[in-house]
Order: structure tokens, then C-alpha cells, then sequence
């Protein structure tokens, strides 16, 4: 793959890859002549990543304590790259007598992979790409135990050539040359289709680079990219703003506010603007706008939608067009073969004019993931963090599946509770709704609307039993669950659904409150209607 977009996508992705691990058995062993094609040269390597200015650990594993504890330095890694046969020290020790048929092939690897598989299965959209460099001759074999392995830890990966994947991981399987790098290598000339599967160590960065990039050239991608390296580039300044010689000053705040642990959710807050701050003052919306809107543009390919066909003319108008009339912008824009009403339709539903395929189902996917995007708090919330019941809460109920409920709890009400008190909690209710308008959309894709007469308000009471001063979830057969004051078994409990981003939330409470001023009174309706 190569065109405009890929190519400053690779440029993005160069910028930010900065370390690569290696982990082989025989990364400082020399090169032998017995065994050459599973021979590992670190300096060539270290070098050929110093070239393209990347830190490159290379990593020699002789004990099972080692395997263990690379285990965690390949979490960190952007890149990570294994051999497949690795052979222990302490097994040549425990078993001196051993067969070559007994070597440990692909043991610790797979252990490793596991690894690394369990880590991404409890943070679901984190991202990998891992490298299993070896001088074994079956490739197909070795892909083959990978997947079996891997499957039934990640049920949607698949297998091709060398390859298992899935959206947000990739496992590729190459081998190792053992000829000089102006050599041609042909140790694959009798197997079909496995010659352009040996990597040399000087290509080594570059395939690194083209792989990765194929995995985040995406507009959305090359933002986030942009984003961590910019970040990256400016630790040294955000350390030195939030330096020791201000502990003071931050401790002399504290000790003057009236809820003094509120003064924590300040430095959140502070770091969190400066994030942001430095993303601002970078351009990087920018540089999304000018270099790569239309480039990433080109590259959709046309597409037949009926009465007209999609072409990257019509989509550039469509985003860069001055009209601030949506519904006037489409009505202008959209080809004549349309009537009014199917360029209106059009406008309500944009997605399907920048997608490569016209299938509803995988429209509402990525229209619903984009909106949990926007909407959802708890997308970092750890698997092992329990949730807390607070203002933007949705919970369900269990006795009826179907009512969901959000909290308007102010955040200040919902916090210093004391240890085995009890706290009402508000709450307006959500409808489950089908075809009709929503405000909300759960991970699961049920579409909720919020009910907003003011006799519909709900007050439930709730226990803190803990010393953080909150109402904390349970876990009861592997979901949240938030228990009310009345523990009989009849009595409704709630399961927890999702956490709102807080203007979301406050948004929500803000239009509920304006239902509540409302004036309801009688008049002459010809006054009335004279003020319309």
C-alpha cells in the first residue's frame, strides 16, 4: 500500500514509535556456524534501529524468573519481537541428556503471548503489534499454533499467510536470513509463497514501520498518534510545572477549602487542562484539516448508492463547504437525481457517504462506538475498579430489565458520606426506545430516552460501607451491581450500565430543571398566539 495518506501516516507513525523489544535465547551467543539460521546478531539489530533513531532492548532470557519478568517490559514496548524457539538455560541444566526433539519450541513465546493477550483482553481497545522472528522453516505450522492458542482468548482473530489478527492486534510470523544482507536468501525456494516472508536485519525498521502503519492509518488514528507524540515531547515541561517547589502553595490551598479532599480533584483537573493546552497550542486540528483531510479523502473509492454515486468530489465539497445550513449545505450539494426529502434523509444519517460499503449493520456499529466515544465516561475505567454511583450514572434495574435509570446526584452529594450511612440518590428514568428519538446509547446499542416530566423523579436510598465516603458497586456473578438500603430479596436492586462524561451528564439535569420552570397558566389564546 502506497498513496499520499499512507505516506504521511507513516511519517506520524515513524514519529511516534520510539522502543522495540527483542527477546531471544540467542541475542549474545554469537554467530555459529552449526545453527546459523537461528542465530541472533543484537549489535546488527541495536544498530539498525539506532539508524532510524529508535531505542531498540534486546533481551536474552536464561531463566524462567527472566520470562516472567519480560513478561511486563513487553506491556510497555510499542513493538514487540520474539523468537519462537527459546531455549532456557536452567532447562539445559534440569535436563542436560535432553533430545532435540524435547526443545521447548514456541512454549515461551505462546507464554508470552498469553500474556500479552490477558493484558489486552482487560483494556479492550489498546493496540499491538508483535513479531515473531524465527529461523524455524514452518512458518504456516507456527501461525497455526499461535491462533489455536489465541483463540479462545480473543474469539474474533483470524488467520492468514504468517498473520493472525484481529481490529486491534497483529501477530506476524516471520523468519530470520542467515546470509549477509547484499545476499539473496533463498532458503524458501521449495516452499510456495514463503520467500517474501524473510526479513533481513536492516529491513527490520522499516517493515516494523510499514506494518504499524498499516494498523493506525486512519484519520482518528493519526490524531491519537499525534496527540501522545506531542505529549511525549513536552514530559520534560509538564514535570517541570508540577515541580516539589510548589508543594507548599498546593498544601497551604488545601488546608483552607472547606472540603479539603477536594483539592485532588484540582490537580486532575489542572494536569488534564494542560493536556490539553499543549494539544491546542500545537495545531494538531489543524494539521488534520490541512494535511491529511483530503489526502485521507482519495483514498475512499467510489461508491453506488442508488440515484447517484459517492465520489471524492462530492465529499470534499460536502467538508469544506461554507454553507452553515446543514440541511441547506445537503439540498445545494447532493446531486439533483435526489429529491429534497433523500437529501434531508442523507444529512440525518452522513455516515453512509464516507463509508466504503453500504450495509446498515456496520453503520450503527462504528456510529455507536463513535457516540460511546463522545458520551461514555468509564472507556478507561479498569476492570478491577469498581464503579461509583454519582451524577451521569446509568444503572438497570434487575427486577425489570427494562428500566434504566440516570443519576442527577450532584457531584458534591454524592461524595463524604459517612461510613455506613445512608444517602438518597436522584434519579429520572430512560426509556427504551426503537425507532424513535434517544439521548442515549448504551455499549450494548440500546437506544434510551430520557424522561423528562417532573413527576417521574425517583429518590433511592443507598448504604456507603466503605471509608471512601461513596456508594460503591458489588460484584455478583461478574457484573456491578449497586445494592439499595433494603437488602430483602423481593426489594429491586440495580445493575450499573455506564458513567455519562460530565457535561453530558449536567446537560441532562440542566434540561430537566428548565421543565421544571415552566409556567402553565390560562390566557385569552389570541394574546396568545399574537406573541408567536
Amino acid at each position: 500500500m502506497s498513496n499520499p495518506f499512507f505516506e504521511k501516516s507513516k511519517e506520524i507513525a515513524n514519529n511516534f514509535l520510539q522502543s522495540i523489544v527483542f527477546i531471544d535465547d540467542k541475542a549474545y551467543s554469537g554467530v555459529t556456524e552449526d545453527d546459523p539460521n537461528h542465530d541472533f546478531d543484537a549489535q546488527k539489530v541495536s544498530m539498525a534501529f539506532a539508524t532510524e533513531k529508535k531505542i531498540c532492548g534486546v533481551y536474552q532470557p536464561k531463566t524462567k524468573l527472566d520470562i516472567e519478568n519480560f513478561k511486563s517490559i513487553v506491556k510497555k514496548a510499542d513493538v514487540v519481537i520474539l523468537d519462537w524457539k527459546i531455549i532456557l538455560s536452567e532447562d539445559e541444566i534440569e535436563d542436560p541428556n535432553a533430545d532435540d526433539d524435547d526443545d521447548p519450541r514456541g512454549i515461551y513465546t505462546l507464554d508470552i503471548l498469553k500474556n500479552i493477550f490477558l493484558d489486552i483482553s482487560n483494556n479492550k481497545e489498546s493496540l499491538k503489534l508483535i513479531v515473531v522472528y524465527t529461523g524455524e522453516i514452518d512458518l504456516n505450522e507456527i501461525t497455526s499454533q499461535i491462533f489455536d492458542e489465541l483463540i479462545g482468548l480473543k474469539p474474533d482473530l483470524i488467520k492468514e499467510s504468517c498473520e493472525v489478527s484481529s481490529n486491534n492486534i497483529k501477530i506476524l510470523i516471520r523468519a530470520k536470513s542467515s546470509v549477509e544482507d547484499d545476499e539473496v536468501d533463498n532458503k524458501f525456494n521449495h516452499l510456495v509463497g514463503l520467500n517474501d516472508k524473510i526479513v533481513k536485519y536492516r529491513d527490520l525498521p522499516n517493515f516494523v514501520l510499514d506494518e504499524f502503519t498499516t494498523m493506525t492509518s486512519g484519520l482518528l488514528s493519526n490524531f491519537a498518534l499525534l496527540s501522545l507524540t506531542t505529549l511525549r515531547e513536552n514530559s520534560s515541561k509538564l514535570l517541570g510545572l508540577f515541580n516539589i517547589d510548589l508543594d507548599s502553595a498546593y498544601l497551604g490551598h488545601k488546608s483552607v477549602l472547606p472540603n479539603q479532599n477536594d483539592s485532588e480533584l484540582l490537580l486532575i483537573e489542572l494536569f488534564a487542562s494542560s493536556l490539553i493546552d499543549i494539544l491546542k497550542y500545537k495545531n494538531i486540528d489543524d494539521f488534520i484539516q490541512v494535511e491529511l483531510l483530503e489526502s485521507y479523502i482519495d483514498t475512499i473509492p467510489d461508491l453506488n448508492l442508488g440515484k447517484f454515486i459517492r465520489n471524492n468530489t462530492l465529499l470534499k465539497e460536502l467538508l469544506s463547504s461554507k454553507i452553515e445550513d446543514v440541511n441547506k449545505r445537503y439540498e445545494t450539494l447532493l446531486p439533483d437525481s435526489l429529491n429534497k426529502k433523500e437529501k434531508l434523509s442523507f444529512s440525518k444519517d452522513s455516515t453512509k457517504l464516507f463509508i466504503d460499503k453500504n450495509e446498515e449493520d456496520y453503520i450503527f456499529k462504528i456510529n455507536k462506538e463513535f457516540a460511546r466515544l463522545t458520551h461514555h465516561k468509564n472507556i478507561f475505567l479498569p476492570s478491577t475498579t469498581l464503579p461509583k454511583l454519582n451524577l451521569g450514572t446509568i444503572i438497570r434495574s434487575i427486577q425489570n430489565n427494562q428500566q434504566y435509570y440516570v443519576c442527577i446526584q450532584q457531584r458534591c452529594d454524592s461524595v463524604r458520606i459517612i461510613r455506613d450511612s445512608e444517602r438518597k440518590f436522584l434519579f429520572i428514568p430512560l426509556n427504551v426506545v426503537i425507532d424513535k428519538p434517544f439521548n442515549i446509547l448504551t455499549t450494548e446499542g440500546v437506544k434510551l430516552k430520557v424522561e423528562s416530566k417532573s413527576f417521574s423523579l425517583r429518590t433511592i436510598k443507598f448504604i456507603s460501607e466503605n471509608s471512601n465516603g461513596v456508594v460503591e458497586a458489588v460484584i455478583q456473578d461478574g457484573k456491578f451491581i449497586f445494592i439499595q438500603k433494603y437488602r430483602d430479596t423481593s426489594d429491586e436492586q440495580f445493575e450499573w450500565v455506564l458513567d455519562l462524561k460530565d457535561l453530558h451528564a449536567q446537560r441532562i439535569v440542566a434540561e430537566y430543571a428548565s421543565t421544571l420552570s415552566r409556567v402553565g397558566l390560562d390566557e385569552s389564546e389570541w394574546l396568545r398566539n399574537s406573541a408567536k
